[in-house]
């Protein structure tokens, strides 16, 4: 009786085993696979000047979505925003935003502030 319980234990050993094989093989798989996966880009985004309407901070710089911006912000605040020109695309559609504000590009490197010339 003693031998046929050992050799119970060994049959559910080796079934085990078997059982577990194809979930390591999934688990290696699935690590390989996020390993090699390609990590979002920021492609998708722009940074702007968005205008708050306040006296002592009248401008905040923001990035998000370009598509969120040619949605909500391109005729947002009176034109107010200061936006520079990018090319975008959703779902199969594609565009071109042209822009909003005087020189975007250097206001927005300059922090969203107006340079101060002497007078």
């Amino acid at each position: 009786m003693i031998l046929s319980t050992e050799v119970g234990r060994k049959r559910a050993r080796v079934v085990a085993v078997f059982a577990a094989v194809p979930f390591a093989a999934l688990s290696a798989l699935g690590v390989a696979t996020s390993a090699t996966a390609s990590q979002p880009s920021d492609d998708h985004k722009v940074t702007y000047c968005h205008a708050t309407h306040s006296a002592t901070n009248p401008f905040v710089i923001v990035t998000s979505d370009k598509v969120g911006v040619v949605r909500a912000h391109q005729n947002h605040q009176d034109l107010e925003d200061v936006i520079p020109e990018f090319d975008w695309w959703l779902a199969g559609q594609s565009g071109h935003f042209a822009g909003q504000g005087d020189d975007p590009e250097a206001f927005i490197a300059n922090g969203c502030v107006a340079e101060e010339y002497p007078s």
